[in-house]
């Protein structure tokens, strides 16, 4: 027998079958849905990767308080490394009666060392493409710093004892860092201007840089000898930039990798669901070829080419699906993702044919192991092979190699085994709990009357298939709900991190005396949210009485011994701002111990838990702080975590008010002020010029962009996932449709009436519909709050009218099915059914 012409006649015979069909639908939803996420994925990580360095302005960096020695610059050019300084440092600069806080950055010669800046000379004049260093007496101004202060190209500019005069208008600078919240313009001035100023004196709050520029295998061994080097700065490398991007690219990629996991499993279930189908169709075909003589291996190779035959068509559509898939994921984001994006690689791609072929081969393969059992005697007494042990084995192996490329493609293993295992443990409940009722159900078979026992009776018959069609019904109706329910409650909560209220001004360097003048006039010009916070600098000297160690860091770049901490120079010699109230602050969560009353007195602090975990800080530990010549010590009583998305202020320290004293300090206000009053800002900065006004609307805009695109984006790819669950639903509802076809066959012939048919299958599927409904629903509201918690550090609570009508809903659809699937046998004449079954 030739089985390559065989198979090939056979699936164009059966091509159209309900089964082959859904086996085929699924595996282009496996492939498209994998091949989309993970080719975006790839392409944006590229991307990054390749423009990190162009983002840092050099390959490596060092940066610190204090200009790093010239030893280091001597050693870089012994190796042929390119080198170049910068300094960077906020100030307030004036123009007549404007203001306007500024981050100045004075750089040297060969800078940037990598990418390029870019300034105009006028706006919407010629733009240079690679500028270089401003000239001494020259200034480039961002075009955000010109308009604060009403100055043009060719303007001067007070700086310092002097001016500058504007020579461009800056485009884009390559060190920006990438970040979404850069707050301060920038005034990109020649080294040499700020020399003479006094500003880059001792004590002066100035971050130094010293960037380096090589080939890949130079920075590598110059950075190897850089790390013992730099006690008290720390190494800039490529991993420090683009870290808004990556950030929010992260969370998006979260989203899309729930999306595409459901869409993978839900893709296997229904291919498990049609393969049985299609296995146990084929049952007497196979007993007749064994009749004929035909072996075994034979027939069972047979059938796995025509899966196999369906299966590279599919897999082909789905990667071609899955590519125009991601471009528009690429056109939704927008500006989430960097503007020139790489060609594709073609690894996403071939892991997308990989999860096809895992679908095809680890969900369809096994039903077809049982037919290798099926006897020449079947064509005379029904008899069937039970499932083989080898057949458990390729659904485990099929599922853990799943999970693999899954991970593989999303990047995120917590977010997988959340879900999929959540999703394992409702299998198991429905197999259990379906199993268990049945049983129960045989016993009270006979007490049920009507339509009723009829029903109940055709799941008690079939109590495998029964059971197999309530996992997939379960399986199905919860992945649904997580992406239509669970899914958008999780945006929902994303979006309002940033309410309509949200902060979008701060004002700082407000002295004491000006707290209630200040706070007045916010309110009059509309802020009623104004609050003013206390804000002070000092230096943690202490803990416990010892000097600082971390012990979040490894010690492998120290000369420590292994399991030691490691003594961070860098973060003793920065400032630590900290604050106090006697209310606990807003947008914290107590995570350990208690937080003081209005009335203590006590030396308390409480810390926040991401500084706590970086110094080993528990409650009960002290800790020292020195504020100029002042030295107090604070006990630690709770431990809090912030929410840093908030845009209102938060201190990784907070002390109690009333255990402070006379310490030095400023005050700092955040507050929402409405469109259209912030022309009234202007005057009171004038009339207080202390005052720094940072505005932050334009950055809150852009991350409410984002939102809305990670949006956007998620509910494309979630298509994909609801497509794959409406699939998994009518695999299931058609798994018995043969047995049930049968059966009404003979209830016919019997005597039965359709009513009585109609109606014994709805108490069916209704029963059938119920009971997954039932622990879909409570499935999901666990799995839900588990990943929101657990993954997106989300605060969701279940859903439960979502969830509820959702379940509803399942039930209809199932009672649907049963309903036409009754109307088509009911006008199926019983003889042809029962030639048919």
């Amino acid at each position: 027998m030739n089985l390559l012409r065989h198979a090939w006649r056979a699936l164009r015979r059966e091509a159209l079958a309900g089964d082959l069909l859904t086996v085929f639908a699924a595996l282009v939803l496996g492939v498209a849905v994998m091949t989309a996420v993970g080719t975006l994925v790839n392409r944006v990580n590229l991307a990054l990767t390749g423009s990190a360095a162009e983002m840092l302005g050099g390959d490596l960096g060092v940066a610190g308080r204090d200009d790093p020695p010239a030893t280091f610059a001597d050693e870089a050019q012994r190796r042929g490394l390119a080198h170049t300084r910068l300094a960077s440092f906020g100030s307030v600069l004036f123009q007549g009666d404007a203001s306007q806080m500024a981050s100045i950055k004075a750089v040297e010669a060969g800078y940037p060392l990598r990418g390029a800046l870019r300034v105009r000379a006028t706006p919407g004049g010629t733009l240079i493409a690679d500028a270089g260093m401003p000239a001494k007496g020259q200034a480039y101004a961002d075009p955000r710093l010109l308009q604060a202060l009403g100055l043009k190209a060719g303007d001067d500019l007070e700086f310092g004892a002097g001016t500058l005069r504007i020579a461009g208008i800056i485009e884009s600078e390559p060190d920006a860092g990438g970040d979404l919240l850069t707050l301060s313009p920038t005034l990109l001035v020649n080294r040499a201007d700020v020399e003479g100023t006094g500003l880059l004196g001792p004590g002066s709050r100035i971050n130094y840089r010293l960037m380096f520029a090589g080939t890949a295998t130079d920075i590598a061994a110059f950075r190897q000898w850089l790390l013992p080097q730099v006690k008290g700065m720390r190494l800039l490398s490529v991993n420090d930039t683009q870290r808004g991007v990556r950030q929010a690219f992260d969370l998006a990629g979260r989203f899309l990798g729930l999306s595409a996991l459901l869409a993978v499993l839900l893709a296997g279930v229904a291919t498990a669901l049609a393969a049985n189908r299609f296995a146990l169709r084929r049952i007497d075909q196979v007993a007749i070829l064994r009749c004929l003589g035909a072996r075994q291996r034979d027939i069972l190779f047979g059938l796995a080419l025509q899966l196999l035959m369906l299966a590279v068509p599919a897999c082909a559509i789905g990667i071609g699906l899955g590519m125009a898939a991601q471009e528009g994921l690429v056109q939704v984001l927008g500006s989430l993702v960097p503007q020139r994006l790489p060609l594709p690689e073609a690894m996403p791609a071939l892991t997308g044919a990989g999860i096809g072929l895992l679908l095809l081969f680890g969900f369809a393969l096994p039903p077809l192991l049982r037919l290798r059992g099926v006897p020449p005697m079947r064509v005379l007494n029904r008899s069937f092979a039970a499932l083989p042990p080898a057949s458990l084995l390729a659904y485990v192996a099929a599922l853990a190699a799943s999970l693999i490329l899954a991970v593989q493609v999303t990047g995120d293993l917590k977010l997988a085994l959340w879900v999929l295992g959540g999703l394992a443990g409702l299998a198991v409940a429905a197999g259990v709990v379906g199993f268990l009722l049945l049983q129960l159900l045989r016993g009270l078979q006979h007490r049920l009357h009507g339509n009723w026992r009829l029903g109940l009776a055709a799941l008690t018959r079939r109590r495998m298939l029964a059971v197999m069609q309530l996992v997939g019904l379960s399986l199905s109706l919860c992945a649904l709900l997580l992406l239509a329910v669970i899914g958008p409650g999780l945006l929902q909560q994303w979006r309002e991190r940033l309410p309509a209220d949200t902060p979008n001004y701060f004002l700082i360097n407000i002295q004491p005396e000006q707290r209630d003048s200040v706070l007045a006039a916010l309110q009059g010009l509309g802020a009623d949210d104004a609050s003013i916070e206390p804000m002070a600098t000092g230096r943690l000297i202490a803990i416990n009485g010892k000097p600082p160690l971390r012990v979040d860091r490894t010690p492998a770049d120290d000369s420590q011994p292994q399991g030691e901490g490691q003594r961070d120079d860098d973060d003793e010699n920065r400032p630590l701002n900290f604050s106090w109230r006697s209310t606990f602050p807003p947008a914290n969560t107590l995570v350990n111990g208690t937080f003081w009353t209005p009335d203590s007195t006590a030396a308390e602090a409480s810390v926040e838990i991401g500084w706590a975990k970086r110094y080993g800080v528990y409650p009960g530990d002290r800790i020292t702080i020195a504020v100029g010549e002042q030295e107090r010590e604070f006990s630690v009583t709770s431990v809090r975590k912030a929410d840093w998305n908030t845009f209102r202020p938060n201190f990784f320290v907070l002390l109690n008010p009333n255990a402070v004293g006379d310490t030095p300090h400023n005050l700092l206000s955040a507050f929402h002020l409405p469109a259209g009053q912030a022309a009234g800002l202007g005057a009171l900065v004038r009339a207080q010029p202390n005052l720094s006004l940072l505005d932050v609307d334009a950055v809150i805009s852009q991350v409410r962009d984002v939102m809305e695109r990670v949006a956007q984006a998620v509910q494309l790819v979630m298509v994909f996932s609801l497509l794959a669950g409406v699939l998994v639903l009518l695999a299931a509802l058609q798994a018995t449709a043969g047995e049930r076809r049968y059966d009404s066959a003979v209830l016919r012939t019997l005597g039965a009436t359709r009513r009585q048919l109609r109606g014994a299958v709805l108490v069916e599927f209704g029963a059938l519909g119920a009971l997954a409904a039932l622990l879909a629903v409570g499935a999901a509201a666990v799995i839900g709050v588990a990943v929101s918690q657990k993954v997106f550090e989300l605060p969701l609570l279940p859903p439960w009218p979502g969830l509820l009508l959702g379940g509803l809903l399942g039930i209809a659809l199932s009672l649907l099915a049963g309903w036409l699937g009754t109307r088509r046998i009911l006008h199926t004449p019983p003889a042809l059914a029962l030639r048919e079954a």
